[in-house]
């Protein structure tokens, strides 16, 4: 199998499990806060602090390439707000959709919570928690290099403090479905453009060099996805022990219906 197929592989097994684990773990926190507080206003509050950190890189993200891009912004809130359809809104950043904008903009403001999210992730797992060493002690298929190598992750200093950064980073960092609306577009753009190039017959050299720098960023993409859900596994076993201790003391459960499920961070355009 050709090698630089592999990143992009690796970000398609990962996407889509993550994704999946957010969902659970946005539903089942937003329940958890329920138990602990046992009004939905509340519930809701806490919710929104827990992941705080990540929905303020996120909005800040869109507000920063909107402004470097050239787009007039908005207000800016990373306050929750209860919606029309039971959802939690978490945040947002408004921006003026002119006629100018074009989907290649709309489409750098959409993505710059993923893009500033696996950055996030990346320095905090290389620079704080070596994660290379682990790596490497996994692909030396040593146990004392492996268990060396987790020892060292696990003695990072404020490890817990790190690790809830990632926790609350990676599970904000996901375009929302109004930052993906211009990506369609984008798309059906970049492929017109591709096939201009092979009609005038200068793709090899352009296509050779965009190969490599998407192998790269798939790379990055699938290293910091994983990452995230690693930490989200760790954070699932957390909140069900958490879920039925309180269930247990407090003698109530939380009925999950899918009209109340939080969807997490959204953007307000206009």
């Amino acid at each position: 199998m050709n090698e630089n197929l592999m990143p992009l592989i690796w970000f398609a097994i990962a996407l889509p499990i993550l994704l999946l684990l957010q969902r659970w773990i946005h539903t089942h926190l937003h329940g958890l806060s329920l138990l602990l507080t046992g009004k939905p206003e509340r519930a809701m509050i806490v919710y929104a602090i827990v992941l705080l950190p990540g929905v303020l890189l996120h909005e800040l993200s869109h507000w920063l390439v909107a402004t470097l891009v050239g787009v007039r912004t908005g207000s800016f809130s990373v306050l929750p707000r209860k919606q029309a359809d039971g959802s939690v809104q978490l945040g947002y950043v408004e921006y003026y959709k002119g006629r100018t904008l074009g989907a290649f903009r709309e489409s750098l403001i959409g993505g710059a919570p993923l893009l500033a999210g696996t950055a996030a992730i990346l320095a905090i797992g290389i620079h704080i928690f070596t994660v290379s060493d682990l790596i490497a002690a996994i692909e030396s298929g040593q146990i004392d290099q492996l268990v060396a190598a987790l020892g060292a992750i696990f003695n990072t200093n404020d490890f817990l403090v790190w690790l809830y950064l990632l926790f609350a980073i990676g599970n904000a960092m996901m375009p929302s479905r109004s930052d993906r609306r211009a990506w369609p577009m984008f798309i059906i753009t970049a492929l017109g453009v591709a096939v201009a190039l092979y009609l005038l017959g200068i793709q090899e050299v352009i296509f050779a060099e965009l190969s490599g720098m998407a192998t790269k960023m798939f790379g990055y993409l699938s290293m910091a996805l994983s990452m995230s859900i690693g930490v989200d596994i760790i954070f699932m076993i957390l909140i069900v022990a958490m879920e039925g201790l309180i269930s247990r003391v407090r003698g109530v459960n939380v009925v999950y219906g899918q009209s109340e499920l939080p969807t997490g961070r959204q953007k307000v355009s206009m």
